[in-house]
């Protein structure tokens, strides 16, 4: 995936990464309410699709990564980062470009592609899964760690808790996710920003010795065992580029989905919401979190996910610190299964299910959250995994037949 976004940023000439501050500009001015409209504004849909990603990446995905990979993990998941904002720019193009009427994603263009719907149905089917997957147990089990670890609130209460919560949302539609998002994600994500400066600028001396470690560590053989080349492909690698992809789900479908609602007739414009997307949520969020990681010196703790983030802030803001940690991961988690439903219900909705598809589906995926709470964190992300690679390999190959289409157009707009 992470070849693809290469080949694919310098195919269209780094003009999402050239693109960037615009692309935030645009997001920060959508914050402050300059983007509102009736239906589901540019926004609305970005803060969702954020939603989406946000979470169970940042907090419990991060601290995976670096017990799994070391700190060269973070070097590899901005790789994945920088290389995926032309993959997102891409797919969320294609969702609106080819989306029939307001429903898009990437079944519509897979479809269109290779002029049958074998492999959009394959899509969908993946989608469908992931969202019980990455967009649910995951995100349920790291609730449920960070309450545990700052409440002792006990799993099967946050997961019932929690399933209730979600499912007064999900009989709301589309609209009502997007309200919730609107709401949650500037005001959760700028206090936890917040919360993350605090513990690095306590130790701010450590700074330039932490990036030393990352950049060494990232290239050291420990690293490298085991690649494919001998230099690129290890532990880290792996682990920077899985959770990256999984922090930011660049290339796996998602976001289209959520943009495809938008009320943007201009696939290049709503293409780069993704773009900021993707730096706020790994460049930014993710980085900070990994910062606290190894600037605390939490790694040698034991701990692992959730319980090992929430440690990190307690080491320096506190019992309190652990408290606010656990409600934010809620919260972020909270949001995040609403908008994989979204998702979820938009594939079963592509396959001809109808009302009562539908509602089995959302009985089964509140179910899901309860479950999730007890499994353990590095298999639910081990589950997701398998279910993130099976859902790209469509979008990615449909992507890659619809290229030209993205450059042509992307150019003549921005001309």
């Amino acid at each position: 995936m992470t070849v693809f976004g290469l080949y694919l940023t310098v195919y269209l000439r780094f003009y999402p990464q050239r693109k960037l501050p615009l692309a935030l500009r645009r997001f920060f001015g959508g914050a402050s309410g300059k983007d509102r409209q009736k239906g589901i504004s540019s926004f609305g849909a970005s803060a969702a699709a954020l939603a989406g990603t946000l979470g169970t990446g940042n907090i419990a995905g991060i601290a995976a990564a670096l017990t799994a990979g070391g700190p060269g993990a973070v070097f590899w998941m901005w790789v994945s980062a920088i290389f995926g904002m032309s993959l997102k720019y891409a797919e969320i193009f294609l969702s609106v470009r080819f989306r029939s009427g307001k429903e898009g994603g990437p079944m519509y263009y897979i479809e269109r592609a290779f002029g049958g719907n074998l492999l959009s149905c394959v899509f969908a089917c993946g989608c469908i899964g992931a969202s019980f997957g990455v967009g649910n147990m995951a995100q349920s089990n790291a609730a449920a760690d960070s309450l545990e670890a700052s409440l002792h609130l006990p799993v099967l209460v946050t997961g019932v808790m929690m399933a209730l919560a979600v499912g007064c949302v999900m009989v709301g539609g589309k609209k009502r996710i997007v309200s919730a998002s609107e709401r949650l994600i500037p005001l959760i994500g700028g206090i936890y920003l917040i919360g993350a400066a605090v513990v690095i600028l306590s130790r701010f001396d450590q700074l330039p010795g932490m990036f030393a470690l990352i950049l060494q560590d990232a290239f050291s053989a420990r690293s490298a065992a085991g690649g494919v080349t001998g230099i690129f492909v290890g532990r880290a690698f792996r682990s920077g580029i899985t959770r990256g992809i999984f922090t930011n789900e660049a290339g796996m479908g998602s976001a289209p989905i959520i943009h495809g609602s938008a009320d943007n007739d201009s696939p290049s414009d709503e293409g780069l919401w993704g773009v900021a997307e993707v730096a706020l949520d790994t460049l930014i969020m993710c980085t900070m979190t990994a910062a606290v990681l190894l600037l605390t010196g939490s790694l040698s703790t034991g701990l692992d996910g959730a319980e090992l983030t929430v440690a990190a802030f307690s080491s320096v803001l506190g019992d309190g610190a652990g408290i606010f940690l656990g409600i934010s991961t809620a919260l972020f988690a909270f949001s995040s299964i609403l908008c994989w439903s979204w998702c979820g219900e938009s594939a079963l909705i592509y396959l001809g299910a109808g009302k009562k598809g539908q509602w089995i589906y959302r009985c089964l995926f509140l179910a899901a959250i309860i479950i999730g709470t007890a499994f353990p964190v590095q298999t639910v992300l081990s589950v997701s995994d398998l279910l993130n690679f099976y859902m790209s390999i469509p979008n990615l190959l449909a992507i890659f037949q619809l290229k030209k289409t993205v450059r042509a157009e992307t150019f003549s707009d921005f001309a």
